[in-house]
């Protein structure tokens, strides 16, 4: 009696699995996002003018972007040279991000401290995510903000 018992019950488990499987994998085959910010997104990050010991003039740059399984990652210009960025991070589930963008001089007047062309470099990005939108704030000495949309 008792195995017949658990029989009946592995059978409805079973059973409950395949409703569950049936019922996702249309979402699953329609490749639907797995995380609530995944896919493309439009980023324009803008630094004003930076002025003081190391005046460096503003620029704005626009560039696309792909979030997959919350990974973020974005692309300005032809990586390894003079005015490519890279920016990258993890999104978490309530929208906030801690990022990083890694690049290349191209011109030293827009550069603080006049570094040279083709010179690496790096800074942390805090950004918020919302389901369309976003914002972010580089961290350090420069100010520049960048604005999310989602494409």
């Amino acid at each position: 009696m008792h195995e017949a018992g658990f029989g009946d019950a592995i059978a409805r488990v079973a059973f409950a699995t395949g409703l569950l499987l049936t019922a996702a994998l249309p979402a699953l085959a329609a490749g639907e996002p797995s995380n609530a910010f995944d896919g493309r997104w439009d980023v324009t990050l803008t630094c004003p003018p930076h002025n003081g010991d190391e005046d460096a003039k503003g620029y704005t740059h626009r560039f696309p972007a792909v979030v997959a399984n919350g990974a973020f990652r974005g692309t300005h210009g032809s990586e390894g040279e003079p005015s490519w960025h890279l920016l990258t991070g993890t999104i978490d589930a309530d929208g906030t991000a801690a990022m990083k963008l890694e690049g290349i001089v191209n011109n030293p007047d827009y550069a603080v401290g006049h570094s040279y062309r083709g010179k690496p470099y790096a800074y942390r990005v805090r950004a918020k995510f919302e389901a369309g939108s976003g914002s972010g704030e580089r961290i350090g000495k420069r100010k520049c903000d960048f604005r999310f949309k989602r494409a």
